[in-house]
């Protein structure tokens, strides 16, 4: 049964009461339209079919063999015939089908058709499926059509006029004289359609840029007149006047304002006017500070004036619209690469967005929070996202922890504070640390921590395994320092009383309650009082304003945990063999205790017939190394292993902030603790106020920026005062990228020199002392070298030796290099240098065109109570070196 008109189809929809119904009556009716397609020849049923064929299509089935008849309907002469068919066509094609061909006849004829409405069915229809092909054709009309004198006509071409420039740019010279008349239109409809051709064109025509840039006074003060006048009733909304046109305004000012300083001049008034003048009370009104704020940050605007839109977005963060503070965020981490300081201020509400109930905009949260990371706030910020850890959604735990082992790394300013965290990250999300972080921080305390830090660090992962078990990689970590430093854990320090104090005893818990705890693979319950934070959380969670847990356990203590964990069906593989190993260097430290020795060995033999191979073989093996016959090489066996070696992986240049990898700019990295405007490569003599000015701007960078202005081609005593930074400052991270890299590798404090196992000795001028610096008790000596491995690298280790009588603390060091080479900045081995002793720091050149290596350098450091600080370049390597 067909239905004739289009309200019985609708009707018999509605009154199906299953899917299947629905479908069985859409397939009827398909079949039905296609036979009369076929064999009916009506326009009217043409017309009736195609609509109930666009009906079809909304309910989602497939209507493709209805194609050809819409272009029928389309060539039809009467209107409503012609809009069915249009609309048939916008909805069921494509630009990519042949088929579209067949309509630039109709198109054409359409255009010129003396009545309007159909002209502007034709208009309408080419701004949505217009191919490259059909834009060629089709472009001589669509220009002629924008001098009509119907606004309505000229508001419909300017909008085809933007398809045909968007699938065609070639065309884009042709429609740039036009735009001017456009925007100057009295009818808001043709000026915001004008606006958006502008906008289309200068992102394909430099002919445009330039037409456009000619025209800001002209959309300063369209958009100046919006903002004051008081809206008229057909444009105003919510109080508003034409909140679209000023978008598109405010829109097409980013275009042509990018890069261009003059421009941007001009634009800084009516943003701060339009930013102070509309409220986000509405929706309408959040747009507008969106939109003012995302201008004023997109160009090389005032300073103030960015501050006023970093300070507009973070009021949007307190805005109970999720989609305000959705975009708020995403903003905000582009901006944190430019604007850190301003962007600093509201760091306390971008850390409680964390918790926000939106999943979207938590996430965003936490990227940015880790974008805001620096020197001088990582410990807070850092504490506050391990806050979220152990209660943040799945997905995001992987890459928390690893952004938080980078940013540990990164920032850390000592062994003890770097050991302490990594142990913190280790216990809430051990089961998301990768293995180099873990190699990492497991070399940490075997090459970089004194023997105080690494009884410290067992004792703490010894209670925190009392505790919980659940986190393999805490598992890991904790079974090899007992192994290793089992020694450590059980003696007591020479100040044994306030040791028990500050870290009591462990309960020694009983082969039983080990039991429970293998099996299990969690903490023993433990009663928390009402209130505390810890309550109703993870069972044993350490609270993050609570010093770690220290245990002092006995010998037998220490092998019954080991073995619990090696019984656990519940940690990993690799943590059972791990912990096995354990027990037999445990066996090693406390041989002159046999009753140990005997129950180690007894812990074995359960594990000689596991089902598990690589367990049986170690029990095993291990076993049989306790046995009286080897007695003579077990104490080489088990003795502590070297400091592990390892081909360093630096972290990513954006691991802190992933948009940053997306603009292709660095993000905020360690910045050494000296005030940020010191930073800038102001020339010695060069004019205060400009430096003044330099130092400012610089204080908005990352430190990245300031190696920029640290590095001249010209020599620094010929180097006069810096111009004025007038350019965008992506551009000056762009031109960075090009010129010089600084990547800071996540390394331990404590750099060793390539140059110790891989340097080249064939050659008399590396491996030699070259003093760049003697003034104020400070020398500093760069020793190069170079690797077989890497012909084009020089590796030169700066060292830093204190000649004065007093200490030096806060020594920073900043090198550059020309255009023509990179640079790679180790961190330094300390900041604070006692009298007579040294620090080192690994540079690395890279040197692709085997030029003369020329340094620029900047060191700032207090000595006496007062802060030193010099410049100065050095290019007295012999060439001999490349």
């Amino acid at each position: 049964m067909s239905f004739f008109r289009l309200k019985d189809l609708i009707r018999a929809v509605r009154v199906c009461k299953t899917a299947t119904d629905e479908r069985n009556v859409i397939r009827r009716e398909s079949a039905a339209i296609r036979t009369s397609f076929k064999e009916v020849e009506s326009q009217d049923a043409r017309f009736v079919n195609v609509q109930k064929l666009l009906y079809i299509y909304l309910l989602g089935f497939p209507v493709q063999f209805g194609q050809l008849e819409c272009l029928k309907l389309a060539a039809s002469a009467r209107f409503s015939d012609k809009r069915v068919g249009y609309l048939g066509v916008t909805l069921l094609l494509d630009e990519k089908q042949d088929i579209l061909t067949l309509l630039t006849n109709s198109l054409k004829n359409d255009m010129n058709n003396p009545d309007d409405y159909i002209v502007g069915l034709a208009l309408s229809t080419l701004s949505c499926v217009a191919s490259a092909e059909v834009a060629n054709d089709l472009a001589d009309e669509v220009e002629r059509l924008l001098d009509s004198p119907r606004s309505y006509l000229r508001k419909k071409a300017a909008l085809a006029a933007v398809r045909i420039v968007r699938r065609e740019p070639d065309l884009a010279d042709a429609f740039v004289r036009r735009a001017g008349p456009l925007i100057g239109d009295r009818h808001h409809g043709v000026q915001t359609a004008g606006v958006a051709l502008l906008e289309e064109l200068c992102m394909h025509s430099q002919e445009a840029l330039d037409a456009g840039r000619a025209l800001v006074p002209t959309l300063v003060r369209q958009l100046r007149t919006l903002a004051t006048t008081e809206a008229a009733p057909e444009h105003s909304v919510r109080g508003i006047n034409d909140p679209f046109m000023q978008i598109a305004l405010m829109r097409v000012m980013r275009t042509v304002a990018r890069g261009s300083q003059a421009a941007a001049d001009e634009l800084n008034d009516v943003l701060a006017l339009v930013a102070t003048l509309d409220d986000a009370a509405s929706n309408v009104g959040t747009a507008m500070l969106y939109e003012c704020a995302v201008t004023a940050l997109a160009i090389p605007s005032d300073a103030p004036l960015r501050v006023l839109a970093i300070n507009l977005l973070g009021k949007f963060l307190a805005n109970s619209d999720n989609n305000a503070r959705y975009v708020a965020l995403a903003t905000l981490s582009t901006a944190v690469i430019t604007e850190a300081p301003s962007v600093q201020r509201h760091r306390d509400t971008v850390l409680q967005c964390m918790c926000d109930d939106d999943i979207s905009i938590r996430r965003r949260a936490l990227d940015l929070s880790f974008a805001l990371i620096n020197a001088q706030n990582a410990k807070h910020i850092i504490t506050e996202i391990l806050r979220v850890l152990p209660r943040a959604d799945l997905e995001f735990r992987s890459s928390m922890v690893y952004r938080l082992s980078a940013a540990i790394t990164l920032f850390a300013d000592s062994h003890e504070w770097h050991v302490e965290r990594m142990l913190r990250v280790l216990s809430l999300g051990g089961n998301y640390l990768n293995a180099r972080d873990l190699f990492k921080f497991i070399r940490l305390v075997a090459a970089d921590a004194d023997e105080t830090l690494q009884r410290r660090a067992t004792r703490i992962s010894f209670a925190l395994l009392e505790r919980d078990i659940s986190q393999d990689k805490m598992v890991v970590a904790g079974a090899w320092l007992i192994g290793e430093y089992a020694d450590l854990l059980v003696a007591r320090s020479q100040r044994a009383s306030d040791a028990e104090v500050a870290a009591p005893k462990s309960p020694g818990l009983d082969e039983d309650d080990l039991d429970i705890l293998g099996a299990l693979g969690r903490p023993i319950q433990e009663s928390k009082p009402e209130g505390s934070p810890e309550a109703g959380g993870a069972p044993g969670a350490i609270g993050l304003d609570e010093d770690l847990p220290e245990a002092i356990p006995e010998p037998a203590a220490v092998v019954r945990l080991l073995s619990a964990i090696a019984r656990s069906s519940s940690v990993s593989a690799s943590a059972r063999q791990v912990a096995l190993t354990a027990l037999a260097k445990v066996a090693g430290r406390f041989a002159d205790q046999p009753a140990v020795v005997a129950s180690i060995r007894t812990t074995l033999g359960q594990f000689s017939h596991s089902m598990d191979q690589e367990v049986q073989t170690r029990a095993v093996e291990f076993d049989k190394l306790l046995s009286r016959e080897l007695d003579g090489v077990r104490a080489a066996v088990v003795e502590r292993m070297p400091v592990p070696e390892y081909a360093e992986i630096p972290y990513e240049e954006y691991v802190l902030n992933p948009t940053a990898m997306r603009m292709k700019a660095l993000t905020i990295i360690k910045r050494p603790a000296m005030d940020p405007a010191d930073l800038i490569g102001a020339s010695p003599g060069g004019d205060a106020k400009a430096a003044a000015a330099a130092a400012a701007e610089a204080s908005k960078q990352s430190v990245v920026s300031d190696l920029l202005n640290l590095m001249d081609e010209a020599p620094s005593a010929a180097t006069s005062s810096p111009p004025p930074l007038q350019q965008n400052r992506m551009d000056s991270i762009a031109d960075l990228l090009s010129s010089t890299s600084l990547s800071p590798i996540p390394t331990s404090p404590a750099v060793t020199s390539p140059r110790t196992t891989h340097a080249i000795t064939s050659n008399e001028d590396l491996d030699r002392e070259y003093e760049v610096f003697n003034s104020n008790g400070l020398r500093i000596l760069l020793t190069p070298s170079k690797r077989p491995s890497a012909p084009q690298v020089l590796d030169i280790q700066a060292k830093f030796v204190n000649a004065g009588e007093t200490a030096i603390s806060g020594l920073a060091f900043l090198v550059a290099v020309p255009k023509s080479q990179k640079i790679q900045i180790h961190p330094p081995s300390g900041q604070h240098i006692s009298a007579g002793a040294s620090v080192e720091q690994l540079l690395r050149v890279s040197n692709p065109g085997k030029s003369a290596v020329r340094l620029r350098m900047k060191v700032a450091f207090v000595a006496d109570g007062e802060k030193h600080e010099s410049m100065f370049d050095y290019g007295g390597f012999p060439a001999s070196v490349f």
